[in-house]
């Protein structure tokens, strides 16, 4: 074997390892609702602070408690700046997720920004998606999907 045939083979090895950190997930965060609206002349303003846990449909995340927490305002046109960040974990294991609401009836955007504890280098993002309030354990409660890829830290 070649000295060019060896560095294709470590390239294509050292490739193939990179793309195997990143892990599809799909988790659903299920959480008591505790926000406030006020209607303005032309647009509402939105504000919440909701906690719950999230479940793990699909990837390499355990479940946990989750609290969401956001605002912003919200235009006729269905435009807007309404965006906060969902903290994921407990204690010294966190990763706190910033996500900003969908233009128009769009998904939500999210990225992950910061994680500590074994979470300490995670990244990750994708989409997230709202159902209507849900009746669970006699609460009324909101349950979002969250899918993407993530990188956990080695």
């Amino acid at each position: 074997m070649t000295r060019q045939h060896i560095a294709a083979a470590l390239a294509l090895v050292l490739t193939a390892g990179a793309s195997v950190a990143q892990d599809r997930i799909v988790i659903n965060n299920i959480y008591r609702i505790n926000q406030q609206s006020y209607q303005l002349a032309d647009k509402i303003f939105f504000t919440q602070d909701n906690d719950g846990y999230f479940e793990v449909i699909e990837g390499p995340l355990e479940e946990g408690p989750v609290r969401c927490i956001g605002s912003g305002f919200g235009n006729q046109d269905g435009t807007g700046s309404i965006q906060g960040i969902c903290i994921y974990g407990e204690g010294d294991d966190t990763f706190i997720m910033e996500w900003q609401a969908g233009q128009q009836g769009a998904a939500n955007t999210w990225t992950i920004e910061s994680g500590s504890g074994k979470f300490e280098g995670i990244t990750g993002e994708g989409i997230a998606t709202t159902s209507v309030e849900i009746m669970y354990k006699a609460m009324p409660l909101r349950e979002s999907r969250v899918v993407g890829t993530i990188t956990l830290p080695e």
